[in-house]
C-alpha cells in the first residue's frame, strides 16, 4: 500500500500520540488520517478504541477511588489489579472495529485484534477471557518479524494480555513464558522506548517475578526482577511506584534468602552457565541487595506520607527490618558502611512516629558505628517507650502474634526489649564507664526474663544478663570509696557470675569474668582454676592466657608464667611475628599487644633489665601494626546508594548509566540528619588521629623544665639514643597519621569509638614509654629514661603515670624536691592515684609529718589503693612510728599479703574487663 507523504506523516505523528495515549488527540487525527488515506479505517478505528478502553479505566478509577498504591501489599500469590470496566461503555467503539476490520490490511488486522484482545480483558464480561483467547488466537507471539515504533508496543501488549489471560486460567507457566518472551524483546531492542511500551513491559516483568516466586523459582525470579530493575532505570521518575517499591520489596527478599541458603553456589555449580555464574557470585549479591535497598528506600518514600493518628507506617518497618537483616548477612562492613545504615534508619524515623522498632534498630547501629552518646539516647527513649508500653498494654495477646504481626503491628516482643537492656548495659559498661547505669540495665534484663519469659528460651540472655550485672558490681567496687561497701559488691559479683556459669557452664567467657573477678579479690588459687576452664573451651583466647601468666606472677612463679605467655602468643591468631598478612580484629590484636608487655615485663624480671630491651624495641613495631586503620575504616560505602555503579542486571556486568536524585550521599552534610540537627556534622577533624603516630624525636622542654635538677640535664641528654629509644624512632618513620587522614571523610566529626580508640592507642604508648624509661632507669642510663619520658609527655602529657614516672626518675636521683613537684602534678591529674599517693605519704613519712602521712595513705587504702601493698606498709609505718602497734601490725601483715600475692601488672590494668 502506498501512502502519500501527507497520509505518511498524519500516520507518523498518530502513532506517536497513540504511544503517549493522549486521547483527546485521537478523533482528529483519526478523521484526518482517513480523509488522506481511505484504507486506513482499521487503524483509526483501533486507535478509537483503545481510547475508549483507556477513558473507561480512568474514569472507573477514579469512582471506586483506586491507586496505584493497592500495589503495595501485593504477594506472589495475590496481585493486585485495577477495577473493571462494564461492557457496554466500550460496546460501540468494540463493534466499530469489528464491522471494519475486513477492509484493513493483515497488519492492521492483527494488530487491530490486539486492542480488542485488550479491550475484553478489561471489561468484567464473563466470558472475557475466552474472548481474548477468540481475538490472538490467529496471531504470532512473538511475531516472525520484529516491527518499530508503537507496532512493537503492541507486539509487547500482545504478549502481556495473552500471559495475563493464561495467568487469569490457571497456566502460569504458560503465562510465565509470553511474559519472559515480552522481556528478551525488549532487551534485544534497547532503541524502542513509549510510554505504552514502559506500561506493557513492566506489566509483563512485574507479574513474571511474582509468579515465578509463586512457583518457588527464587532465582529465575531474581532475574525477572533485575531485568524490571533495569528498566525501571528507563522510566519517568513518578512511573508507577507503588508498584516499584513494591517489587524491589520481593526483589530485596529474594536476593537475601539466596545469599543466606547457598542455594545459589550450589545451582550454578552444576546447571548454570558462566553468565549466570557472574550474576550470583556472592560478593556481587552483597553489591546488589545494597542497591536495592537503596532504590526500594526511593520509591516506597515518595508513596509514603507521614502516618495519621493510630497508625502504623507498618511498611516502612518491614523495609527497615529487611534492610537490618540483610546488614547482618552482609556483614558490618566499613565505616562508611555502618553510617549509611543509621542515615537509612533516621531516614524511616521521619515516615514513623514513636516507633520502637526503629529505636531499637537505631541503638544497635549507633553502637556498630560507634557513636555511644547518640545510642544512649536512643536506648533512654526506647526503655522509656517499653516502660509506657508495659503500662498500658494491649488486651490483644501479644504472645500469639506471629514476627510479621509486630512488625505491622510495631509491637515489641519481650524478647526483643531484653536484648536492648543487656546491650545497654554493655554500652554503659564497657564504653561509657557508667556501671551504676550498666547495673540498673542488667537487673531490669534480668527481671524481664523472670516476669515474661521462659528461662528455657532465653538461656543466653539470662547468662549475658547475670554476667554483665556480675562485671557492673566488679565496676563498683572498683570505685568505692566506702571501705565497707567493697566486699559486698565483691560478693555480688561473685554470685552473678556463678549464676551464669552454672546456665551456660560451657561458655568460656563466663569463666574468665570469674576469674579476672576472683583475681581482683586476691583469690589466686581459685582464680587458676577458673582461668583453666575458660582455656578448655576456648584455647586461642588471649586474655585467659595473659590472665593465667598474671596470676601465676602473683605467686611469684616468674619463670612458668614467662612460658605462659610464649604459649598463649603461640595459641593466638594474631601472631604477627609469623603472618605479618593475617587481619584479624583490632581488639584481638590490642590483647596480644598486652600480652607481649606482660611478657616483657617478666623478661626483666627473670633475666633482668638488660635482657628485656630487646622485646620492648620490637612492641614499638608491634605497635604500629595493631594500632594502624582497619580494614572496616577504608573504603566507599557499599550503601552509598551515589557511589554504587549501576548493575545491568541481564547481563551481570556493571554500568552507570543513570542515577536515583534527591538522595543525600552517606555522611555528607546534605544528610536528613545533618537537616535535623541529630549529629553534629560539619566539623573538621584536622590533625585528629594523628595521636596515633609513634612519636619523632622532638622533645618536650616540660618535664624538664619542673625542677632545677631538670633543667641541668636537659642539655645533657644524649643525641644518639639507646636501644628502646632508636627502636622507637625509627618506628615513628611508620606514621599512622597519613594513613588516617586518607580515609576519614573531611565533613564528618569523629565517632566516639575513634577517639576512644585514638585514646588507648595514646595509653599504650606511653605504658610502653615509661616501660623503656623504668628499664633504663634500673640501669642507670640516665639521659636515655628522661628522654623516654618527654616522649611519654608529649604524646599524652595528661596522664598521670607519666608525672609519676618522672617523679620516680628525679627520687633515683636524690631530688626530692622536684620529685614532689612531680607526684603533686600526678595527683592533681588523678587525686586517688594509689602508687603516687604511696610515694608522696612515704616523703611525709620521712620527714616525721605523720598527721599528714596518714591522711595520704588512708585516703589510698580506702580507695583505688585498697590493693596497694606499698600504701598499707607505710601506713602501718605511720602507725608504728605513733605507737598505735596493733593497727601497725594489721597493716603490716595485710600488706605481706598483699606483696605475696601482688601480680607483676595490675590485674584491671592489663586485661580486658569485658570480652566478646
Amino acid at each position: 500500500m502506498n501512502l502519500t507523504p501527507k497520509a505518511q506523516a498524519i500516520e507518523r505523528e498518530f502513532q506517536s500520540a497513540r504511544s503517549k495515549a493522549t486521547y483527546s488527540t485521537f478523533p482528529e487525527f483519526a478523521r484526518r488520517y482517513i480523509k488522506h488515506n481511505k484504507d486506513g479505517i482499521v487503524l483509526a478505528n483501533t486507535a478509537l478504541l483503545e481510547m475508549a478502553v483507556g477513558e473507561a479505566e480512568i474514569k472507573a478509577r477514579k469512582a471506586q477511588q483506586w491507586s496505584q498504591s493497592a500495589s503495595l501489599d501485593d504477594t506472589p500469590e495475590s496481585i493486585a489489579h485495577g477495577p473493571l470496566i462494564k461492557p457496554e461503555t466500550i460496546q460501540g467503539a468494540v463493534e466499530s472495529l469489528e464491522g471494519v476490520l475486513v477492509r484493513g490490511t493483515e497488519e492492521h488486522q492483527e494488530y487491530a485484534a490486539i486492542v480488542l484482545a485488550r479491550a475484553a480483558l478489561a471489561t468484567d464480561a464473563p466470558d472475557r477471557l475466552q474472548r481474548v483467547a477468540h481475538y490472538l488466537q490467529n496471531i504470532a507471539l512473538p511475531p516472525a518479524k520484529i516491527p518499530m515504533g508503537y507496532n512493537f508496543a503492541l507486539v509487547i501488549g500482545g504478549l502481556t494480555i495473552k500471559g495475563m489471560t493464561l495467568e487469569e486460567e490457571g497456566r502460569i507457566s504458560e503465562a510465565i513464558v509470553c511474559y519472559d518472551n515480552a522481556s528478551v524483546l525488549v532487551q534485544s531492542n534497547p532503541n524502542e522506548r513509549s510510554d505504552e511500551l514502559n506500561s506493557w513491559i513492566e506489566h509483563a516483568l512485574y507479574r513474571a517475578g511474582m509468579l515465578k516466586l509463586r512457583q518457588g523459582d527464587q532465582l529465575a525470579a531474581i532475574r525477572s526482577f533485575r531485568a524490571y530493575h533495569n528498566q525501571a532505570l528507563q522510566w519517568p521518575g513518578q512511573f508507577r511506584l507503588a508498584r516499584r517499591a513494591s517489587a524491589y520489596r520481593h526483589f530485596s527478599a529474594a536476593l537475601s534468602n539466596s545469599l543466606k541458603s547457598q542455594s545459589v553456589q550450589s545451582s550454578t555449580n552444576g546447571n548454570a552457565t558462566a553468565d549466570d555464574q557472574s550474576q550470583f557470585f556472592p560478593a556481587a549479591l552483597s553489591v546488589e541487595i545494597a542497591q536495592i535497598h537503596a532504590y526500594w528506600e526511593d520509591s516506597l518514600y515518595a508513596v509514603t506520607s507521614f502516618p495519621k493518628a493510630e497508625e502504623k507506617n507498618w511498611r516502612v518497618l518491614v523495609m527497615i527490618e529487611q534492610i537490618v537483616e540483610d546488614r547482618k548477612l552482609l556483614g558490618a562492613g566499613n565505616d562508611a558502611d555502618k553510617r549509611a545504615l543509621v542515615e537509612t534508619i533516621y531516614r524511616a524515623s521521619q515516615k514513623t512516629f514513636q516507633s520502637p522498632r526503629i529505636l531499637r534498630f537505631l541503638f544497635f547501629a549507633l553502637i556498630e558505628m560507634g557513636q555511644y552518646d547518640e545510642a544512649v539516647l536512643a536506648l533512654k527513649a526506647y526503655l522509656d517507650m517499653a516502660e509506657i508500653n508495659h503500662k498500658v498494654k494491649s488486651s490483644v495477646a501479644e504472645e500469639v502474634l506471629t514476627h510479621d504481626q509486630r512488625i505491622r503491628l510495631d509491637v515489641e516482643s519481650e524478647y526483643e526489649i531484653t536484648t536492648v537492656m543487656i546491650e545497654g548495659s554493655r554500652l554503659y559498661g564497657k564504653e561509657i564507664q557508667q556501671p551504676s547505669e550498666a547495673l540498673a540495665c542488667a537487673e531490669r534484663a534480668l527481671s524481664n526474663i523472670q516476669q515474661y519469659l521462659q528461662e528455657d528460651d532465653a538461656t543466653e540472655l539470662l547468662f549475658d544478663a547475670y554476667k554483665y550485672q556480675g562485671i557492673a558490681y566488679s565496676l563498683l567496687a572498683a570505685q568505692a570509696r566506702e571501705p565497707e561497701e567493697r566486699p559486698s559488691l565483691h560478693t555480688k559479683a561473685i554470685e552473678s557470675l556463678e549464676k551464669a556459669i552454672e546456665i551456660c557452664p560451657q561458655a568460656y567467657e563466663g569463666h574468665y569474668q570469674l576469674a579476672l573477678q576472683l583475681a581482683e579479690m586476691r583469690e589466686i588459687s581459685k582464680a587458676i582454676e577458673a582461668v583453666k576452664e575458660s582455656l578448655n573451651f576456648n584455647s586461642s583466647h588471649v586474655p585467659s592466657w595473659h590472665l593465667l601468666a598474671l596470676l601465676l606472677s602473683s605467686q611469684k612463679d616468674y619463670e612458668q608464667a614467662l612460658n605462659i605467655c610464649s604459649v598463649g602468643l603461640k595459641e593466638s591468631e594474631w601472631d604477627l611475628t609469623q603472618n605479618d598478612d593475617l587481619v584479624t580484629s583490632q581488639v584481638d590484636g590490642e590483647d596480644y599487644l598486652a600480652l607481649r608487655i606482660t611478657q616483657a615485663t617478666l623478661q626483666d624480671q627473670v633475666h633482668g633489665p638488660e635482657s628485656a630491651l630487646e622485646l620492648q624495641e620490637a612492641l614499638f613495631v608491634l605497635y604500629t601494626k595493631v594500632f594502624a586503620p582497619e580494614s572496616s575504616s577504608i573504603g566507599d560505602s557499599l550503601y552509598d546508594i551515589q557511589n554504587v555503579r549501576r548493575r545491568n542486571q541481564s547481563d551481570g556486568e556493571l554500568g552507570s548509566n543513570s542515577t536515583v536524585t534527591g538522595r543525600p550521599r552517606a555522611g555528607s552534610i546534605l544528610s536528613v540528619r545533618s537537616k535535623s540537627g541529630a549529629s553534629d556534622i560539619g566539623q573538621g577533624l584536622g590533625n585528629n588521629g594523628s595521636n596515633l603516630d609513634i612519636p619523632k624525636a622532638n622533645y618536650a622542654s616540660s618535664v624538664t623544665s619542673i625542677g632545677s635538677s631538670g633543667s641541668k640535664k636537659k642539655g645533657k641528654v644524649a643525641t644518639s639514643p639507646a636501644v628502646a629509644t632508636g627502636a622507637a624512632a625509627n618506628a615513628s618513620n611508620i606514621t599512622l597519621s597519613k594513613s588516617a587522614q586518607n580515609i576519614l571523610p573531611p565533613v564528618q566529626r569523629p565517632t566516639d569509638k575513634s577517639v576512644m580508640r585514638t585514646a588507648r592507642a595514646n595509653k599504650v604508648l606511653v605504658t610502653l614509654w615509661l616501660l623503656s624509661a623504668s628499664t633504663f632507669r634500673r640501669l642507670d642510663r640516665m639521659e636515655e629514661a628522661l628522654k623516654a619520658i618527654e616522649e611519654a609527655e608529649r604524646i599524652d602529657a595528661s596522664n598521670p603515670d607519666v608525672w609519676y614516672q618522672l617523679g620516680l626518675f628525679y627520687a633515683t636521683q636524690n631530688d626530692q624536691e622536684t620529685a614532689s613537684v612531680s607526684y603533686s602534678k600526678a595527683l592533681a591529674l588523678a587525686p586517688f592515684h594509689a602508687a603516687c599517693l604511696a610515694r608522696v605519704g612515704r616523703s611525709y613519712l620521712d620527714a616525721g609529718s605523720l598527721e599528714m602521712a596518714e591522711s595520704l595513705l588512708e585516703t589510698a587504702t580506702k580507695s583505688q589503693g585498697w590493693n596497694s601493698a606499698e600504701a598499707w606498709f607505710y601506713l602501718g609505718k605511720v602507725f608504728e612510728a605513733s605507737e598505735r602497734l596493733t593497727r601497725a601490725k594489721e597493716c603490716l601483715w595485710y600488706a605481706l599479703e598483699l606483696e605475696q600475692s601482688g601480680p607483676i601488672r595490675d590485674f584491671s590494668e592489663a586485661l580486658p574487663q569485658y570480652v566478646v
